[in-house]
């Protein structure tokens, strides 16, 4: 049979077409083989690309994934010359990369409390450091505490330039005061690195737009191990983040009786042992005419010999301790994790092998502490521990003290190579059981590391410091960021204080009114006994307003109860309420306490106005002001209150009102 030349001619053109197709598919797969292209494994929402050792987070509202660089430059050139390994010993792990020095990187993912994991971990180092780095493309990030120097501190992070510096959780130790490894992006991701490690940090390093960590050093520290989270939003992903690495309270608190949170906590720091009749005459005052309680009064550092004595100054002892006590002050006493050479405990401390000592040679280890040359009580050794409590004991019984504040603990470097039990979190867990144990729940702390479970009540230190653009008007230092993040940390009893050695220990009274406004929602208020004895006036206004709306505000709240059952933060920033208003993302200078309270302070002397953003929250609802003279408006959320009045003596804050619609009864 005779084929038509019209067949003819399109089987000659399926052939041909056929064989280009063919042809092009060739050049590709063997362009891909050679490096041309990338060849990726997929893992839920993280795409890993084998060749150029990248982990890309694809986030739902963007087309371009989040990307972590992993390695550097270094290690991508040593794994292109080093046969690697990749099929991992343990089946959980995802990709494994083990080079010929004996360094691996083991990755793996993991579905946990509703957010999908990735974790990377990093051992071995032997003939190079690796650096990881997150791009800063997408979203806002928030973590670093900086409580000591809180303007060096944003909220968020993102406009902060940080060169790579070493960050060790500890006193003296890396960027303020850490106290966690872990941030959030508001892209609904989350990074935490995992065990008590030293690192190197930059952010935004010479607008980089990176996030770097790498170790500091492989001699003392030869792994790294972190977890990079994503959830369906950002509220989400820090819950099941702050689940899965126990960044939340634990059921000890239960027990804890915190109804003395009520009261105020009188702060004597600023008084020296020549001021103890002033002190005891504030008191006796305080106590008959403005009907307030000694609940808790913190004995001052003057009034105690040298760190490591564990003594009240005899000269002073059978006096105003005396009259405190009848005054019924229960007292706060600040115990130092150090023992200083001058202290009458320092020699016989030596002789008993009661210090913490130089691995590299049979000295005791000596370091610098608040100006001070002193050894480390070494915790880990049961005489030390009995050693303590039998001075601490003593302490207790002879002077009725309540509560116990731990000072700063000492990073000792020795140690984290040579003793890897005796990690960061675990010096703290050591003192906190043992001053816990000795008096009620909670201690007093000034920083921490990795306690939640334990209950602890965490120090914040507001400062009056020059305004920034007008250096003869004071205001207080903005620490609300701090608050912010320590409340997602997972440390909800916050303690505020003012501290006053910046300004020749004289508060502006004005300056000292707003500290209280703020503090007024913070919940536990420190407050400075030598600011009112120059302040007499405010005190009143102190005890008649200040103290009853606190007291308002966290029995409303049942903070007992909350504590219990609450998977949340007490204090939230605006975003918590309105996740999808990107606006509420940058506002460094509003809280939330719970979701119905909006605290929005003034922090300046002479300022009477401020601009002031109204969250809109799922349900339909109003924000209330409260002015001082009775009146409650109610203003619309949802946007901004543009130079919005604030007096005095006003307590700027709001609280939500849920409006209910309107029946159609018949």
């Amino acid at each position: 049979m005779k084929i038509p030349n019209w067949r003819k001619k399109i089987l000659k053109f399926t052939v041909t077409l056929m064989f280009f197709v063919m042809a092009i598919g060739v050049i590709v797969i063997w362009t891909l083989h050679e490096g041309g292209g990338e060849i990726m494994k997929e893992d839920g929402v993280f795409t890993f690309d084998i060749d150029e050792l990248d982990l890309f987070l694809n986030l739902k509202e963007s087309e371009n994934p989040m990307k972590v660089s992993l390695g550097g430059t270094d290690f991508k050139t040593i794994v292109k010359e080093t046969s690697v390994n990749d099929k991992c010993d343990n089946p959980s792990h995802k990709y494994c990369y083990v080079l010929a020095d004996g360094t691996t990187l083991n990755m793996q993912s993991s579905q946990m409390f509703g957010v999908q994991c990735y974790h990377v971990n990093w051992k071995n180092f032997t003939s190079f450091i690796p650096e990881d780095c997150i791009d800063l493309n997408h979203g806002y990030w928030y973590g670093l505490v900086n409580n000591q120097n809180p303007s060096k501190n944003t909220w968020p992070i993102q406009n902060m330039q940080l060169s790579k510096q070493s960050i060790l959780s500890g006193y003296n130790k890396g960027f303020g005061d850490v106290y966690e490894f872990y941030w959030l992006s508001s892209t609904g991701t989350s990074f935490y690195i995992k065990g008590d490690v030293a690192i190197q940090l930059s952010f935004n390093q010479s607008n980089s737009n990176k996030f770097c960590i790498s170790p500091i050093s492989r001699e003392n520290y030869n792994f790294l191990e972190y977890a990079i989270c994503q959830g369906p939003s950002m509220k989400m992903a820090h819950q099941g983040t702050s689940k899965a690495f126990g960044l939340q309270l634990d059921l000890s608190l239960n027990n804890t009786d915190l109804q003395w949170i009520l009261d105020f906590i009188w702060d004597t720091q600023s008084l020296g042992i020549g001021d103890k009749d002033d002190l005891i005459d504030f008191i006796a005052n305080a106590t008959s005419s403005n009907n307030l309680s000694c609940n808790l009064l913190e004995i001052p550092l003057r009034f105690e010999s040298y760190f490591g004595d564990f003594k009240i100054s005899s000269d002073i002892s059978q006096s105003a301790l005396q009259d405190l006590k009848n005054l019924k002050c229960n007292l706060l006493y600040n115990v130092f994790p150090v023992s200083s050479f001058e202290s009458s405990n320092f020699i016989s401390g030596i002789r008993s092998n009661l210090f913490v000592e130089n691995l590299f040679s049979d000295a005791t280890y000596l370091l610098k502490y608040k100006n001070t040359q002193c050894a480390v009580w070494d915790l880990w050794k049961s005489n030390v521990t009995q050693f303590l409590v039998e001075e601490l004991s003593k302490l207790v019984g002879q002077f009725n003290i309540k509560k116990f504040s731990l000072l700063n603990v000492p990073s000792v470097d020795t140690l984290d190579k040579n003793w890897p039990s005796r990690t960061k979190d675990s010096v703290y867990k050591k003192w906190l059981g043992m001053l816990g144990n000795l008096t009620s729940w909670p201690v007093f702390q000034e920083t921490t590391f990795r306690t939640q479970n334990i209950p602890s009540a965490l120090e914040i230190l507001f400062k009056q410091v020059p305004n920034e653009k007008n250096a003869s008007q004071l205001c207080l230092s903005n620490n609300i960021p701090n608050i912010l993040t320590l409340s997602l940390y997972g440390y909800p009893l916050l303690v505020s204080a003012l501290d006053l050695s910046s300004m020749d220990n004289i508060a502006e009274p004005e300056i000292l009114i707003r500290w209280l406004q703020i503090s007024t929602f913070i919940p536990v208020m420190k407050v400075p006994v030598a600011a009112f004895i120059r302040n007499p006036k405010i005190l009143k206004y102190a005890s008649n307003e200040i103290l009853s709306l606190h007291r308002s505000v966290f029995s409303e709240i049942d903070l007992s109860k909350f504590l219990q059952t609450s998977d949340e933060p007490l204090i939230r920033p605006v975003w918590w309420i309105a996740p999808q208003d990107q606006k509420t993302f940058t506002i460094a200078d509003q809280f939330l306490v719970g979701d119905d309270h909006l605290v929005t302070p003034i922090l300046c002397s002479g300022q009477r106005t401020r601009d002031i953003y109204l969250p809109r929250t799922a349900d339909k609802s109003v924000w209330q002001y409260h002015f001082r003279n009775g009146t409650i408006r109610n203003f619309a959320a949802g946007g901004w209150l543009r130079k919005f009045r604030v007096d005095k003596f006003e307590i700027p804050y709001f609280t939500r009102k849920v409006v209910l619609p309107i029946s159609d009864e018949k």
